[in-house]
């Protein structure tokens, strides 16, 4: 059973702000914990042949959470941006064929690379606002040789 979601409105200081209920911070939680697992399910994904369909859905279901999440701060408090760009250059590396042992080597460190960085990404809740704290993210590692 899902619990409705709501804002709580409060007067402070300057005017009306939307200030997260103990509900959406739990809910928020979850979804790092969504994150996590679909990470996992990925490693484990990557060493069998035959699952680039899977692992690219997987890798989908990261994005829409990170939206999600991302829905809940000040549009100026985050840009996942980066993560898109990642998840694209995965799937342009991604072969509908089995790839040879270098390929396979180099989108593994690509696809690692990115579920390091959806897991690290941090909350920091306080009274007035919700942050998220994303990790410099390093696209060099992305650029096609």
């Amino acid at each position: 059973m899902i619990d409705s979601l709501y804002f709580h409105f409060s007067k402070i200081d300057s005017g009306l702000i939307m200030e997260l209920t103990e509900t959406e911070r739990l809910m928020l939680v979850g979804k790092k914990e969504e994150i996590q697992n679909l990470t996992a399910e990925i490693m484990e994904m990557m060493s069998e042949a035959g699952q680039v369909t899977n692992v690219k859905s997987k890798i989908t279901d990261i994005l829409s959470i990170l939206s999600t999440i991302g829905s809940y701060a000040k549009s100026r408090d985050y840009d996942l941006s980066l993560f898109t760009l990642m998840a694209e250059s995965i799937f342009q590396l991604m072969p509908t064929a089995q790839p040879d042992a270098k390929i396979r080597e180099y989108l593994m460190k690509r696809i690692e690379r990115f579920c390091i960085y959806a897991n690290s990404i941090q909350f920091d809740f306080t009274r007035k606002d919700f942050k998220i704290i994303i990790p410099k993210i390093d696209l060099t590692i992305f650029r096609t040789k």
